[in-house]
C-alpha cells in the first residue's frame, strides 16, 4: 500500500517507554475485559433464562435473569470506565492506525454511544419494569439491551481489525462492511461471545453456590448453579474449538511472526491452551458444584487468569499485524514521569474503590428503594 495513507507520528513524542505502555494497555485491557464480558456475556445469559423462564420472576432461570440484570448495572458502568485507560494508552502507541481506523469507519463508529446509551437504558427498564420488579415482563427490554451489546461487540472487533491492517485500507474505504469479509471476524467475534457467556455463568454460578452454603433458598441456587455450570461447561468447549479456528485464519505474517517469537510470543499462547483444556477439565469435575465451592472458587480464578493470559497474546497479534508499517522500538520519547506517576496513583485508589464496592455490594446487597 501506500505508506502516506498513514498519518504521520505526533512530534510530540511517547510520554514514557514502549515497554511502559504497552503493560499499561494489557492490564488495563484485562480489567476492562473482566466487565465487558459480564455486559455482553451477562446481558445474552439474562436473556435466554428469561425466556426459558417464560418470563417469570419466580423460575430459577428467571431468578438468575434477575440477578444477572443486577450484577450488570454495575458491571456496565465499569465496563465503560475501565475501557478509557485502554482507549488512551492505545492513543498514545497506535493512534495514527487507531484514529483512520474509526474515521474509516464513519457513522458504524459514531453509533456505539448510541447503542451504549441505548442498552444501558433498557438493562435498567428490564430491571425496573420488567420480571424483576413486577413479577413478569420486560423481555423486550431485555432482548434490545443483549442485541445493541452484541452490536458494540462487533463494532469492536470490526475497528481492530481495521486499524491493524493499513494494506486494507483502501477497501475498506470503499465500504466498511467489507470488514465483515475478513476471514478472522467472525470467529473473533465468537471468541469473544463465548468467553463473556462463560464468564458470567461462572461468576453466577460462584454466587449460587455462597448463597447455598449459607442456607439461603437452597432449592432454588442449586438449581441455578448446576444450570449456570453447564453454560460454563460448554461455552468453554465452544471457546476452545473457535480459538483454534482463529489462529488457522490468521494472516500468516502473523502466524510466522508467533511461531518465531520464541518464547515471548509462544509462551503466553500455550499457556492460555493449557489453562483453557485445564479450565474444561475442572468444570467437568464437579457435576453438582454446590458440593464443590472450593472448585467452583478455583476455577473461577482459573478463568480470571486465562483472561489475562489472553489479554497478553491478543496485545501481540496487534503488534505483528503493524510490524510492517511501524516500528515502536524507534519512537521518540519525551518523558513525563510526574504524569505517569498521577495516573499509577489513581489507577491504585480507583481499583481499591472498585474492590470496595464489590466487596460491600456482595456482603450488604441493598434492597426496596436504596437497590436503585
Amino acid at each position: 500500500m501506500d505508506n502516506s495513507l498513514i498519518p504521520a507520528l505526533d512530534p510530540a513524542g511517547l510520554p514514557g517507554p514502549v515497554w511502559l505502555f504497552q503493560v499499561l494497555l494489557v492490564f488495563t485491557f484485562f480489567l476492562h475485559m473482566l466487565f465487558m464480558n459480564l455486559t455482553l456475556g451477562g446481558t445474552l445469559l439474562a436473556w435466554f433464562s428469561h425466556i426459558r423462564a417464560a418470563g417469570r420472576a419466580s423460575h430459577p432461570a428467571g431468578v438468575l435473569a434477575n440477578r444477572l440484570t443486577t450484577v450488570n448495572i454495575f458491571a456496565i458502568s465499569l465496563a465503560i470506565t475501565t475501557g478509557v485507560a485502554p482507549l488512551l494508552f492505545i492513543q498514545v502507541l497506535y493512534q495514527q492506525f487507531f484514529y483512520s481506523g474509526t474515521i474509516l469507519l464513519g457513522w458504524i463508529w459514531f453509533s456505539l454511544l448510541v447503542l451504549l446509551a441505548g442498552g444501558y437504558y433498557a438493562a435498567y427498564l428490564y430491571r425496573y419494569r420488567g420480571a424483576p420488579a413486577r413479577g413478569t415482563g420486560g423481555g423486550a427490554w431485555l432482548a434490545i439491551a443483549a442485541l445493541t451489546f452484541l452490536l458494540i461487540a462487533m463494532i469492536q472487533v470490526a475497528v481492530h481489525l481495521v486499524h491493524v491492517q493499513p494494506g486494507k485500507w483502501t477497501s475498506f474505504e470503499q465500504s466498511p462492511l467489507n470488514v465483515l469479509a475478513d476471514p478472522v471476524y467472525w470467529p473473533r467475534l465468537l471468541h469473544f461471545v463465548f468467553a463473556g457467556i462463560g464468564f458470567s455463568a461462572l461468576v453466577m454460578a460462584w454466587w449460587a453456590v455462597r448463597r447455598a452454603a449459607a442456607g439461603i433458598d437452597t432449592e432454588t441456587n442449586a438449581a441455578i448453579a448446576r444450570t449456570c455450570w453447564r453454560w460454563a461447561i460448554w461455552t468453554t468447549v465452544l471457546q476452545v474449538v473457535d480459538g483454534f479456528v482463529l489462529l488457522a485464519v490468521l494472516p500468516q505474517a502473523v502466524m510466522l511472526g508467533i511461531m518465531r517469537g520464541g518464547l515471548a510470543t509462544l509462551g503466553p499462547l500455550m499457556l492460555s491452551i493449557l489453562l483453557a483444556v485445564g479450565l474444561i477439565v475442572m468444570l467437568a469435575r464437579a457435576v453438582d458444584p454446590v458440593a464443590k465451592p472450593g472448585l467452583v472458587t478455583g476455577t473461577l480464578a482459573a478463568m480470571a487468569m486465562t483472561v489475562a493470559v489472553m489479554s497478553i497474546t491478543r496485545h501481540q497479534v496487534r503488534v505483528l499485524y503493524l510490524d510492517p508499517f511501524t516500528s515502536l522500538s524507534h519512537a521518540q520519547v519525551t518523558s513525563q514521569w510526574g504524569n505517569v506517576a498521577l495516573f499509577a496513583v489513581l489507577l491504585v485508589v480507583a481499583l481499591a474503590a472498585v474492590a470496595y464496592m464489590a466487596r460491600r455490594a456482595l456482603g450488604e446487597p441493598a434492597s426496596g428503594d436504596q437497590a436503585a
